[in-house]
């Protein structure tokens, strides 16, 4: 575990650091260490948005009490922010710049000049707007520094008894939308909905994308197709409910960054 050694020692030399944390693996593994290293002077902030799960902020909760780390929100309505309004192909870096200015602004009030995030080594190899947008802004990513990928993420916390070692990757809402479809509330909290009956069901890993005409497309491990067509007339009657006129599984399976596919037609 040198590259965890060297990251504490970067750590102790930033003296006072402000982790981004959203309850991921990834930011559960960094504001652990940022604790380790500087106790007290180290503070996990997590955006409380309508765009992220209330599932994963409650989780953040009990994550951030598990490590000790002072735990600190920013409430951010990014709905009604143009880029999710009209949800154009630079989404994610627009998102990510208006989150940076805001969690600065905080660390500067409070006295912290270093703002960390989990983004990791893995992710340089996607197309990942939020590190051109984040580096651009200062943010400190040391496990990319020290190229610590996201295997290696999950293997470090998994020896340190993090329960996140294992977390299924979870995006924000925004990523179930296709690009020049806008959001509001209602489709947001419909996919939140949808989301959140299919894991109930057993579904660890699952997305449901929206599109216009009210139509669900559910994506989920080729594994679990099986299960889902078991289940299928409860699915289908419950997002009914929920509000989608069409409910369709994506015979392709799950695959992180799909609507990225779309990208170079809708900027035509």
């Amino acid at each position: 575990m040198s590259k965890i050694r060297k990251i504490l020692e970067a750590l102790k030399e930033k003296k006072k650091v402000v982790v981004m944390f959203s309850g991921g693996v990834d930011s559960t593994l960094l504001a652990k260490l940022s604790y380790e290293a500087l106790g007290e002077n180290s503070v996990a902030l997590t955006i409380d948005s309508p765009v992220i799960p209330r599932r994963e902020i409650e989780e953040a909760k009990k994550l951030a009490d598990l490590i000790g780390i002072r735990h600190e929100f920013i409430e951010l309505d990014e709905l009604k922010s143009r880029h999710l309004i009209e949800n154009p192909p630079d989404r994610c870096y627009l998102c990510r710049k208006l989150r940076d200015s805001v969690v600065k602004n905080w660390a500067k009030e409070h006295g912290f000049e270093v703002v960390a995030d989990g983004l990791n080594f893995s992710d340089l190899r996607d197309y990942r707007p939020g590190v051109k947008a984040s580096t651009e802004d200062g943010i400190w990513h040391p496990f990319i520094d020290f190229e610590v990928t996201k295997e290696e993420i999950r293997e470090f916390s998994r020896k340190l008894n993090l329960p996140t070692w294992n977390k299924p990757a979870m995006a924000c809402l925004c990523s179930r939308f296709p690009y020049g479809f806008g959001l509001d509330e209602g489709k947001v909290r419909m996919v939140e909905a949808a989301e959140n009956f299919l894991r109930d069901l057993g579904f660890e890993e699952v997305r449901v994308r929206f599109f216009p005409y009210r139509v669900a497309l559910i994506e989920l491990k080729k594994e679990d197709m099986g299960l889902f067509m078991e289940e299928k007339e409860r699915i289908v009657s419950r997002l009914r409910e929920i509000g989608f006129s069409f409910v369709t599984l994506d015979l392709e399976g799950l695959v992180s960054g799909k609507l990225n596919r779309t990208i170079e037609d809708v900027s035509k």
